[in-house]
C-alpha cells in the first residue's frame, strides 16, 4: 500500500495487469458482451479486493512496516470520490420506490450501469488510490492486450470471425460499427484512447528533457536506463497500434481527443513565453477552417453550419437532439436526478409526454432515433445523479489532469494523460462497464505519484 510501504504492492500490480491487459479481451459474443463484461467486472473487482488485502497484510503485518501519515491534501480526491458515491446511493434510494431493483441496482434492461456498477467503480478507485502499483508490468500487459485486440480487428476486417464475436449470420461487412473485443466502436475508441494517452506519456518519459519537468527524482522513472530499449520498442509499437485503430475506426470524438492530447503535449515542448501566442494562433486557425469549410458532410461541416446559425437536432448522429432533450429532462430533478440505470425509461416517457421528435434521418441518411443513454458522460451524471454528482465528478477529473501543472498547462503523467483522453471523449460518449472500470483505475493511479507544480 502507498500509505504503508515505499515499495510496490505485488497484489495490486497483478490486479492492474489483469484489468488493463486481460479484461478488454474478455466478454465473448457481441450478442451478450455487455452483460458478460458486467459479470466479469464483478469477479475481477472481487479479485482486486483480495489483492488489496494481500498487500495490506504483507506490508503492514508480515513486514511490520509503519504506515506513512497522509495529509488531508493527499486523501482529498478519495474524499471527493466518497462523497460522489454517497450522493449516488442517495439518488438511488430516492428512486427505489418508483423503479424495480433490476433497473436502479443492476441497470437492466440496458448497459448495466446501475448502483452495483457504481459501487464497483468506487471500490476499484479506493483500492488503487491507496496502493502503489509498479507501472512497468502494467504497461507491458496493456501492450500485449492491445496487440491481441489489433490482430482480432484485422482478422474481422479481412472477413473472418475470430472467437465467434459476431453472432450467427453477422460479419464486419454487415456491422462495421462492432469491432474487436469491446464491441461497439464508440466504446472501443474509448478503450483505445485510454491506452494511447498511457503509452504516449510512458514513451515521452524516456526523454530526459521532457521527464525532468514532470518527475521529481530518477527513482520515479518508469524503467531503468539499461532496460529502456526493449520496453520502449514494445510500448511504441502498442502506441502505433492504438493510433491506427482510433483513426481507422473513424469515430470523430477519437480524433478530437487525440488532437487535445497532442496539443497539450506540443505546448510542453514550446518555450513558456511562446505558448500563449501559439495556442491563440492555433485556435484562430481552427476557427477559420471551420468557418470557411467548403465541403459537405462530416463533423467539421456540421460545426461549420452551427457557426453560421444553421444548427439541426440531427447533427452528431442525433447527439444534438439527445443532449438538448436530456438537459430539459435534467431540469425535472436537477438536484438528485432519477437514479442509476433509469435514463432509458425516463427519457422515452419524457419524449412521448412532450411530443418531442428525434430526427430519423439527415439529408436522406437514416439515423438512430431511439436512445437509451445521453451519449455524454457528463449528462449521464447530471440526469441520473443530479448536479452535485456532476460537479464532484468534474472535480475529480480536474484534480487528476492539473495535479501537476506549469501555470495553466497540465504536466501530464501516463495515467493523467489517459484521464485527459477519457475526459474529452466523455463529452460524446457515455459510461459503460466495457471501459469504465479501466478509467476509474487509471484515475486512481494518476494520484499515486508525488505532485509538482510550477508557477
Amino acid at each position: 500500500m502507498r500509505s504503508a510501504s515505499s515499495g510496490y504492492g505485488y497484489g495490486m500490480t497483478l490486479s492492474a495487469c489483469l484489468w488493463l491487459g486481460l479484461f478488454p479481451l474478455l466478454g465473448g459474443s457481441y450478442a451478450h458482451i455487455t452483460y458478460n463484461k458486467w459479470i466479469i467486472m464483478q469477479y475481477l473487482t472481487g479479485v482486486t479486493l483480495v489483492c488489496f488485502l494481500f498487500d495490506l497484510i504483507l506490508n503492514r503485518i508480515l513486514k511490520k512496516e509503519p504506515g506513512r501519515k497522509l495529509s488531508f491534501r493527499d486523501v482529498f480526491p478519495a474524499v471527493i470520490a466518497f462523497v460522489h458515491i454517497l450522493w449516488i446511493v442517495i439518488t438511488c434510494l430516492i428512486c427505489s420506490g418508483s423503479y424495480d431493483p433490476e433497473v436502479w441496482w443492476q441497470g437492466k434492461p440496458v448497459h448495466y450501469e446501475g448502483l452495483a456498477s457504481q459501487l464497483c467503480y468506487f471500490s476499484l478507485f479506493i483500492c488503487f488510490f491507496f496502493s502503489r502499483v509498479h507501472l512497468k508490468p502494467v504497461l507491458l500487459s496493456a501492450a500485449a492486450g492491445i496487440a491481441l485486440f489489433f490482430v482480432i480487428v484485422l482478422q474481422q476486417r479481412g472477413g473472418h470471425n475470430p472467437f465467434m464475436l459476431y453472432p450467427g449470420g453477422r460479419s464486419y461487412a454487415q456491422n462495421p460499427e462492432f469491432q474487436g473485443t469491446i464491441g461497439n466502436i464508440d466504446m472501443g475508441t474509448g478503450y483505445l484512447l485510454l491506452l494511447a494517452g498511457l503509452f504516449l506519456y510512458a514513451i515521452l518519459q524516456y526523454f530526459p528533457k521532457f521527464s525532468s519537468s514532470t518527475l521529481q527524482s530518477r527513482k520515479l522513472r518508469l524503467f531503468p536506463p539499461t532496460l529502456s530499449l526493449l520496453p520502449l520498442g514494445i510500448i511504441s509499437l502498442a502506441f502505433v497500434f492504438s493510433l491506427y485503430l482510433i483513426i481507422t475506426m473513424d469515430v470523430q470524438f477519437g480524433i478530437i481527443s487525440l488532437g487535445v492530447l497532442f496539443l497539450v503535449t506540443l505546448l510542453r515542448f514550446i518555450p513558456k513565453k511562446h505558448r500563449l501566442p501559439v495556442l491563440i494562433l492555433l485556435i484562430i486557425a481552427v476557427l477559420l477552417v471551420v468557418w470557411f469549410w467548403p465541403f459537405y458532410g462530416g463533423g467539421i461541416w456540421e460545426l461549420h453550419e452551427i457557426f453560421h446559425g444553421r444548427i439541426r437536432l440531427s447533427f452528431g448522429s442525433d447527439r444534438i437532439a439527445v443532449w438538448y432533450y436530456s438537459l430539459l429532462l435534467s431540469g425535472k430533478s436537477l438536484l438528485t436526478g432519477g437514479g442509476s440505470g433509469t435514463f432509458a425509461s425516463r427519457f422515452n416517457h419524457f419524449i412521448q409526454d412532450n411530443n418531442l421528435i428525434i430526427p430519423a434521418e439527415q439529408d436522406g441518411h437514416p439515423l438512430p432515433n431511439v436512445f437509451d443513454a445521453p451519449h455524454s458522460e457528463y449528462l449521464t451524471q447530471l440526469v441520473n445523479h443530479g448536479l452535485p454528482a456532476l460537479i464532484l465528478f468534474v472535480a475529480l477529473l480536474l484534480l487528476s489532469i492539473f495535479r501537476r501543472h506549469d501555470r495553466y498547462l497540465p504536466l501530464l503523467t501516463p495515467c493523467s494523460a489517459a484521464v485527459l483522453c477519457y475526459a474529452v471523449q466523455g463529452i460524446f460518449s457515455y459510461p459503460v462497464c466495457l471501459v469504465a472500470p479501466m478509467f476509474w483505475i487509471l484515475l486512481a493511479l494518476s494520484f499515486t505519484m508525488p505532485t509538482e507544480s510550477k508557477g
